[in-house]
């Protein structure tokens, strides 16, 4: 048991990592996008803002449980016959969980730490999408006041 929740943690800081480097990845990426959308409209560069950004964070997602498979595989998780292990890890990540394939006797820890996993990076993506959309509105709008002073004669 002490062992899952060690290997798991492993895991799970190492998707800290990858996310945290995504998470880097899409600040430059957005910031390079308010530069070249500034002539769009408010719906023009808050779509494209966020197409990146939830881009990135689908990648981010989808290479996290490819870590958690290899660690499953590697470690010998799940029945070979019932599922593979990449479908096994994403149904774990996103805590859904079919309930047919069940962990091998001592890992039974490991799919509810990779939904913990999943569960915590998920919220993350959502913090981030938020943030986008926030700076986003507040660029726009501080532009849209500043425009509006400018146009104003004393």
């Amino acid at each position: 048991m002490t062992a899952n929740l060690l290997l798991g943690a492993l895991v799970s800081f190492i998707n800290f990592g990858i996310h945290a480097m995504m998470t880097g990845l899409i600040v430059v990426a957005t910031r390079r996008t308010a530069s070249v959308t500034d002539h769009l409209g408010v719906f023009g560069r808050l779509s494209a803002l966020l197409t990146i950004t939830v881009t990135v964070l689908m990648v981010a997602h989808v290479v996290e449980v490819g870590v958690w498979a290899t660690y499953y595989r590697l470690a010998d998780v799940i029945p070979k016959a019932t599922v593979n292990t990449f479908e096994f890890a994403f149904e774990n990540y996103t805590a859904l969980g079919y309930g047919e394939p069940v962990p091998e006797p001592g890992h039974r820890l490991t799919g509810p730490i990779t939904a913990l996993n999943g569960l915590l990076l998920i919220g993350w993506s959502v913090a981030i999408i938020f943030e986008v959309m926030r700076m986003a509105e507040v660029q726009i709008g501080h532009k849209a006041g500043a425009q509006g002073r400018r146009g104003k004669t004393k």
